[in-house]
């Protein structure tokens, strides 16, 4: 089946720009029409939906370019396996840690929510506040997470 770039837009929730973009940086290589028009088929659209999870995973657009290849190399080599798995190992931890430090900001809006229910309130806690986004910025700015 083809797609018009809109209707693939709208399927993957990519702009327009961003399906440019990703054609431009050999993500997906839609076929072109006489008339210069893109039109993907269902391997371009599993294509990214892959790239669109893998973004939201924190990948870079080079990561996801390389694992795009290497899923449609046929047969796929171990050299390459090797990579790629370690590359995933790498991700889990970083967004496990991550995870947590997503916990630890919803937990901390929720303390500051009830601080800011007025003006008044806001102005009473304003430095407890303060206290709270210094201590979550230095754990998430420290070394270890920076190393990350």
């Amino acid at each position: 089946m083809e797609y018009k770039i809109k209707e693939v837009s709208k399927k993957t929730g990519l702009s327009i720009d961003t399906l440019r973009y990703y054609d431009k940086m050999g993500i997906v290589s839609p076929k072109r029409h006489e008339n210069g028009y893109r039109y993907y088929d269902d391997t371009d659209i599993v294509k990214l939906e892959y790239a669109v999870v893998m973004k939201y995973a924190m990948f870079s657009l080079d990561d996801i370019k390389s694992m795009i290849q290497w899923f449609a190399t046929q047969p796929p080599y171990d050299e390459c396996n090797g990579f790629f798995h370690n590359m995933l190992e790498n991700n889990i931890d970083s967004l496990e840690k991550r995870i947590v430090y997503y916990q630890l900001i919803v937990k901390m809006m929720k303390q500051i929510l009830p601080m800011i229910e007025s003006a008044d309130t806001y102005q009473t806690n304003q430095s407890e506040i303060a206290n709270f986004i210094k201590s979550l910025f230095d754990s998430i700015t420290s070394e270890e997470w920076e190393a990350e």
